[in-house]
């Protein structure tokens, strides 16, 4: 993981704020906020924040993904039509054939 070198502290982050800001949109680089030594908060820019929230979408898409082949893999799957004619069961809903 890379860090970034951003990193500025709280009293300085709040002097300068306006300009912190310009620059988190301009690079899309986090700037770590610390306090007495340790990371308090972590800046980002809405385009950076936007993709790191796509990224985090992405990997729980792809877990399940991997689990569901798990699952089909190991046999604990059912075909289509008996597990629609399930839900329907369970609902008390009349499905055409």
């Amino acid at each position: 993981m890379t860090r970034s070198t951003d990193i500025t502290s709280f009293t300085e982050f709040r002097a300068h704020l306006r300009d912190h800001l310009d620059q988190r949109k301009a690079t899309s680089r986090p700037l770590f906020v610390t306090t007495n030594g340790e990371t308090e908060a972590v800046v980002l820019s809405p385009a950076a924040f936007d993709e790191l929230m796509d990224q985090a979408e992405l990997a729980k898409s792809l877990a399940l993904l991997d689990r569901s082949m798990e699952d089909v893999q190991a046999g604990r799957g059912k075909p289509l039509k008996q597990s629609i004619r399930g839900i329907a069961k369970e609902l008390g809903l009349k499905l055409n054939r």
